[in-house]
């Protein structure tokens, strides 16, 4: 089963928070969270930070979030499980529909959106919300288990 991520606001804390180093934090529980993910399904990248199936971008962000060290460290070579993506004018359509799936996303487009209901999939976007709760891939995780 596909496990299509978005970064911001589901992954990474975006401003205001204790723990911010330059604009992003880590989510709570974000690398319990990615060592799950990646033992249980195929992860690939689903964010505006790459639309053209490179990763650097996404790992800058992690590294700049989390800082030097060995945590980096571990994240990062997490990250290099996830798999990237290509689109175009909006994420749903670098989602391959003939496989089962969920997504992973804080605030998906209105087009995406559409196409997950034109493809009988809308239940497939779990709603993540990391700005607003910093424990949310704990819950996520729990429904995941549930669910699948």
């Amino acid at each position: 089963m596909h496990l299509y991520l978005d970064v911001d606001g589901t992954l990474l804390r975006r401003g205001g928070h204790a723990r911010l180093r330059g604009e992003y934090a880590p989510a709570g529980h974000l690398r319990a969270f990615l060592e799950w993910a990646t033992e249980r399904f195929t992860c690939v990248w689903l964010t505006s930070r790459d639309r053209d199936g490179g990763s650097d971008a996404i790992r800058h962000a992690f590294r700049q979030a989390i800082g030097p060290g060995d945590e980096a460290d571990a994240i990062d070579a997490l990250l290099a499980r996830v798999r990237p993506a290509v689109w175009r004018d909006f994420k749903a359509q670098a989602i391959d529909f003939a496989q089962p799936f969920w997504w992973l996303d804080d605030a998906p487009e209105e087009e995406s959106l559409e196409l997950l209901t034109r493809n009988g999939t809308p239940q497939s976007w779990v709603a993540v919300r990391v700005d607003q709760n910093p424990d949310d891939l704990r819950r996520v995780m729990g429904m995941l288990e549930s669910r699948s």
